[in-house]
């Protein structure tokens, strides 16, 4: 069973937060006719795989909890960050984003910003995840983390996903973990496991709890509990080739990952097609809302969006209430912000830019300013009144914010 918010809360920080308010009511701002075109997108929640088998998600963690060492919350894993980001990091010349507020490139010391076989995508901070009901008051808390979705590409597809998690509570000191992405499994007459979740990582929402996870190959969102991480064996013979329960040795692992994060639901495509390729939080909305949008190399791009329960940090219903549509290809993220949307434009080895279009209005989107070469997805920050992005490509991956 999912813990309450202010459970939830007491974890990443000592002092609690206020929970984000919202009814039940549709976003006054959005128009009937695209509320009426929106009710063609809708979602279908199920809460075990999509293959028949005799076991749901929760039964499958639960399991899971009984094998494995107390689950740790996100303060734990935010404490035990074992890699060092590098502050105000050297952009290539002309790479250096408008309006840049704040950047970080990940641990020299590793492969993170060179490796050809994990690509970074989605981006959501502890704003998206906790703020309170008037935005830009998210001053309570005493962690403050950026997480960050990457997808095992080309020969290591096969190693799944995974998210990483930044402290960035002293934003000169930034320290991060990676944490693998798991689908729970449990079969008959057999130990609990878990095996990689394979999706392309395209777009990640921090909301209360949940994860949420865009899926552009399987059709829909995969959703993961926060709470509900499990610590694995990091270190012997299976540790860095080997993913799950060990029969050899009878131990859990992931890869040499010390953390796992089990899916423990999705919401798959149940209306008109969608590709979901990127997801965020927009909590300037009557009601808490999450907005999905898709890519495309050209034409245009679609974005809906779901309302949020702010109590269960679920979708409230199967059908969207918004629909919008934009003439521009290559989107790659979509931020909803008091009434204006902003979105990231990648243009292959050539720096991205940023877009913005209000709300309600049907003019072509204009240009708001330069991002980085290979700008990925979009998460808006009201502490800092900024857009987060980040880079993909080996050697120009900075996770950065532009003011708007």
């Amino acid at each position: 069973m999912d813990v309450t918010r202010r459970t939830l809360l007491r974890g990443i920080s000592a002092a609690p937060l206020a929970a984000a308010a919202g009814g039940l009511v549709l976003p006054s701002t959005a128009h009937a006719a695209s509320s009426e075109a929106a009710s063609e997108f809708r979602v279908k929640m199920r809460d075990r795989p999509k293959r028949q088998v005799g076991y749901t998600y929760p039964e499958a963690i639960a399991g899971l909890a009984r094998a494995l060492p107390a689950a740790p919350l996100v303060a734990e894993v935010l404490r035990n960050a074992d890699r060092k980001a590098v502050v105000n990091h050297r952009w290539p010349a002309g790479g250096k984003p408008d309006r840049l507020k704040y950047s970080f490139g990940w641990d020299p010391d590793t492969s993170d910003g060179t490796t050809p076989a994990w690509y970074p995508q989605g981006i959501s901070t502890s704003y998206d995840a906790y703020h309170g009901p008037i935005p830009g008051t998210n001053t309570e808390p005493e962690k403050r983390a950026v997480l960050v979705s990457w997808y095992g590409k080309g020969m290591n597809a096969w190693r799944g996903a995974r998210i990483t998690f930044v402290d960035v509570t002293v934003p000169s000191r930034p320290r991060y973990r990676h944490v693998l992405l798991v689908e729970p499994l449990k079969r008959l007459g057999q130990p609990n496991d878990f095996r990689p979740v394979k999706a392309h990582a395209g777009g990640l929402a921090w909301y209360g709890d949940r994860l949420y996870l865009a899926d552009s190959a399987n059709g829909g969102l995969r959703v993961f509990n926060i709470n509900q991480m499990f610590r694995v064996s990091a270190s012997g013979l299976a540790a860095a080739g080997y993913c799950g329960y060990h029969r050899g040795d009878k131990k859990y692992y992931a890869w040499g990952y010390q953390y796992v994060l089990p899916q423990s639901r999705a919401y798959d495509n149940a209306g008109a097609n969608l590709r979901y390729s990127q997801v965020a939080v927009d909590h300037t909305t009557p009601q808490p809302s999450l907005l999905v949008n898709e890519y495309f190399g050209g034409g245009s791009t679609r974005c809906i969006r779901w309302n949020m329960n702010s109590s269960t940090s679920s979708i409230t219903s199967e059908e969207a209430v918004e629909e919008r549509s934009f003439e521009r290809a290559n989107v790659q993220g979509v931020v909803s912000v008091n009434g204006s949307y902003y979105f990231s434009v990648s243009k292959g080895s050539n720096p991205g830019h940023l877009y913005r279009c209000p709300r309600g209005s049907f003019e072509k989107p204009k240009k708001h300013g330069k991002l980085s070469i290979g700008p990925e997805d979009l998460s808006y920050d009201g502490d800092r009144n900024g857009i987060w992005s980040l880079g993909e490509h080996p050697r120009r991956r900075a996770v950065y914010v532009v003011g708007r």
